[in-house]
C-alpha cells in the first residue's frame, strides 16, 4: 500500500512501483511464509521468502532477501500492518517501513500509523510514496500466473 525508504534502488524506482499482492502463511516454527507477485511491464514478478521468527513476536529476518531486521511496529491484524526493515541490498545497509492493508482501500488508521512511524527511524516524506492500485497481479487477473 505505501512505502518509505533510504534504499537507492528503491527511490530509482519508487514514482514507478504499483500495488503488489501477498499471501502470508505461518510456518510450524512459528515463522512466516511470504508469497509476493508485482507487476512488471513483461507481466507479474513473484517471490517467496520464509521470514524467521527471533526474539519476541513479530520479530524476523529473511535472509534470502538480505532483511536483516523485520519488526510489525503496529496492526490490528484484520485490516493492516506497519513493517519495519533493515535491510543490506547491493552492499549497503538502509531502512524500509511498509503498510501493508488486507484491501485496495487503506483505512485512515492504517494510514496514520504508518505517517506516525517512518519519521521515527528517520525517513523523511520524500522518501515514502502511496503505492498506486493495481489489479495486474490480483488471483484472476490477465497478469497472474
Amino acid at each position: 500500500m505505501a512505502m518509505g525508504s533510504d534504499c537507492k534502488v528503491f527511490l530509482g524506482k519508487k514514482d514507478h512501483l504499483l500495488m503488489s499482492t501477498r499471501a502470508i502463511e505461518a510456518t510450524e516454527e512459528d515463522g512466516l511464509h511470504v508469497h509476493v507477485e508485482f507487476p512488471r511491464a513483461n507481466g507479474c514478478n513473484q517471490v517467496d521468502a520464509e521470514y524467521l521468527r527471533v526474539g519476541s513476536a513479530g520479530h524476523f529476518r529473511v535472509p534470502a532477501l538480505g532483511y536483516l531486521d523485520v519488526r510489525i511496529t503496529d496492526a490490528d491484524y484484520g485490516s493492516f500492518a506497519v513493517v519495519y526493515i533493515y535491510k543490506e541490498l547491493e552492499g549497503a545497509l538502509s531502512t524500509m517501513v511498509q503498510l501493508y492493508s488486507w484491501t485496495q482501500d487503506v483505512s485512515p488508521e492504517a494510514m496514520k500509523a504508518f505517517q506516525d512511524f517512518y519519521p521515527t527511524v528517520g525517513l523523511p516524506e520524500d522518501m515514502a510514496v502511496m503505492l498506486p492500485k493495481s489489479d495486474a497481479c490480483s488471483p484472476g487477473s490477465k497478469g497472474a500466473p
